[in-house]
């Protein structure tokens, strides 16, 4: 590792980042300034060196190329919107792409990334950073369990001496593969090592890194620096409170070596049950929408037919971050992970350094005991293996709702959950199932935020009650709302789509106003491939089932006007002739793929769920 590292400081350009005032960028610099800066500074070299005389050729060549070179600097400044807009459109007429949206990024995110002089209290890089650090320490080290690690320390004594290298031994193509999966342009991590350094590795380097990791499983140690991260908190809302602690989440930056790690031993970890139907975060194929559409199908499904049907949003406090590593390495040892994978991860989690950086200041390191590690690729998986014994108990209790033979009582998208049941008991049978099982894990509902829905029949006859008792987890009460928002999609208890039409209209024309604020001086090429990229990201909209026509059309006349208003066009050209001209397609176009493009995905999906609610040929998409 030091080897790749002094490589990688030979051979790597870098340069330091300036967290106080940011790079100085002129806009048409390369192309306008740089020559005149280079002549003007020769100048001045050559008319410092003799003296810096008051007269001659020397110091009338130093004042004209330094009158040319501020002439041209002030002409950028002047001109910096039309520099950057024919940037952009060089960028695409020379299709580099990369260039393009990377200057796209740097214009709409200029204050994203701000930093606050006081949090919590704390004012000082340095005393910001030490907090943090509290902060952290105590979040990572609130779940104690001696028993769970003493059990597992005791199942791996017995375990390891008959378990086989042979089963989980890594290959020089086990590493060739994991490195081509490795992303570029990443931050470095503690250690130093760019990802590019492993991506563009030779075959020699493979070799060593194998015989590494293969030494790593055999004794179950891995080094101290292998196991240190940084932590980096980002701010969640930047116009709400940047001196809230609550207003932050933390990304870890891990070294390289540990990223190729998690990509190898993944395969070795993997198992699968009928329950994994149930969870629809962090698998391919599966998405938000797919997940919301079953739970407005089931609802539907129901209501369509006399029955009330009530359903509870769980959220969790802290939901990966409260996991218990005890608990979890003991459920990979009975789906029968090798054991000296088990060791090795247990070793790896347990002994784990992190350092919290603010600015330029990095704070003193902490060790951590609970938690999934931020941003491993394996945090996915084992968050979700974590919760399948409490998504199963909730399966098998066979209370909830039903369609066909299908159970649909629970759907899980990660660490969001809802309940699902066509009667008031049923309802609260599942919450205190889900409220048990939770306690086991060491996972609490944040009752706060956790709300339950109750979604009455159509038929008005068959409405029993227009209200009921509240709910209860444990000992809390929990409220009913008329309104919730359900992984971005808002959820009412009429199932009405109009909500989300008018989310979209007011999301449409703020990205419309932001872009004709910042790009309206670029070249038509441009304007097109930011409108379609920017504008045009519905969120989900085959899902528009129950709506009015008016707020349809509202959509409709939002879309058009936009289009108009960046394009600059006035308010009653022909829209014909706009979308001739521009190239965009038509409202009933963009409808039209986007039910195409869900109904693709919802047919040819192989979850259980969705094939069950497929069959039954129930059409959910807008028309």
């Amino acid at each position: 590792m030091r080897c790749i590292n002094a490589a990688c400081r030979l051979s790597i350009p870098n340069k330091a980042v300036n967290y106080n005032n940011g790079d100085f960028i002129v806009a048409g610099w390369n192309d306008i300034v740089r020559d005149k800066h280079s002549a003007a500074r020769d100048a001045f070299h050559d008319w410092a060196c003799f003296g810096k005389p008051r007269q001659g050729s020397l110091y009338d060549r130093m004042k004209r190329t330094r009158s040319q070179f501020k002439l041209a600097l002030r002409y950028c400044k002047q001109h910096e919107d039309t520099l950057r807009a024919d940037a952009l459109a060089d960028s695409m007429r020379n299709k580099d792409y990369n260039k393009f949206w990377n200057t796209i990024r740097k214009c709409n995110n200029k204050n994203a990334t701000k930093f606050a002089h006081v949090v919590d209290g704390c004012t000082g890089d340095v005393a910001i950073a030490n907090r943090w650090c509290q902060h952290f320490n105590d979040l990572y080290n609130s779940v104690n369990d001696d028993v769970s690690r003493d059990s597992l320390y005791k199942q791996l004594s017995d375990s390891v001496p008959h378990s086989s290298l042979q089963m989980c031994r890594i290959t020089v193509q086990d590493i060739a593969n994991a490195c081509c999966q490795l992303k570029s342009g990443k931050a470095l991590g503690p250690d130093g090592i760019a990802a590019e350094a492993l991506i563009f590795g030779t075959n020699k380097l493979h070799i060593h890194i194998s015989l590494l990791f293969n030494l790593f499983i055999i004794y179950g140690h891995l080094p101290a620096r292998f196991m240190q991260s940084i932590i980096i908190p980002l701010i969640k809302n930047k116009n709400g409170d940047l001196s809230d602690l609550n207003n932050y989440r933390a990304i870890a930056i891990s070294t390289v070596f540990s990223k190729l790690f998690e990509g190898v031993i993944e395969k070795f970890l993997h198992s699968s049950t009928f329950i994994d139907n149930y969870q629809f975060g962090f698998k391919r194929g599966l998405s938000t929408g797919l997940c919301t559409s079953v739970f407005k199908q089931t609802v539907d499904y129901y209501i369509n037919r006399g029955s009330h049907v009530f359903a509870c949003f769980v959220d969790f406090k802290k939901a990966f971050d409260s996991v218990n590593y005890w608990k979890l390495f003991l459920k990979l040892l009975n789906d029968g992970v090798n054991a000296l994978i088990v060791r090795l991860l247990a070793a790896w989690y347990c002994n784990q350094i992190c350092y919290v950086r603010w600015r330029s200041t990095v704070s003193t390191g902490f060790h951590m005991s609970n938690g999934t590690r931020q941003g491993g690729s394996l945090s996915p998986y084992l968050f979700t293996r974590y919760i399948r014994e409490m998504l199963g108990a909730i399966v098998d209790s066979g209370i909830g709702c039903s369609i066909g033979s299908v159970l649909i009582n629970v759907l899980a998208y990660a660490d969001d959950l809802v309940l699902i049941a066509p009667s008031w008991k049923a309802l609260q049978l599942l919450l205190d199932i889900l409220n048990v099982q939770a306690a086991a894990i060491d996972m609490h509902c944040n009752t706060d935020k956790t709300v339950c829905m109750m979604f009455p029949p159509l038929n008005r006859r068959r409405i029993i009650s227009n209200s009921f008792p509240l709910l209860k987890i444990g000992a809390n009460y929990v409220k009913y709302v008329s309104r919730f928002k359900y992984l971005g999609h808002i959820v009412l208890n009429s199932l009405s789509d109009d909500d989300e039409i008018e989310r979209e209209i007011r999301n449409m024309f703020v990205r419309c106003n932001t872009l004709t604020r910042k790009f309206s001086k670029c070249s038509l090429n441009v304007k097109v491939t930011l409108f379609r990229s920017y504008c045009l990201c519905l969120y989900d909209i085959a899902l528009w089932n129950v709506y009015k026509t008016g707020s349809l059309l509202k959509f409709r006349s939002c879309y058009h006007r936009c289009a108009k208003l960046f394009f600059k066009y006035r308010k009653y050209d022909s829209v014909t002739c706009m979308l001739l001209e521009t190239g965009l397609p038509s409202f009933e176009t963009i409808i039209s793929n986007a039910n195409h493009v869900f109904n693709s995905k919802w047919s040819s999906c192989s979850n259980v769920l969705v094939t069950a609610l497929h069959r039954l040929h129930l059409p959910y998409y807008c028309t």
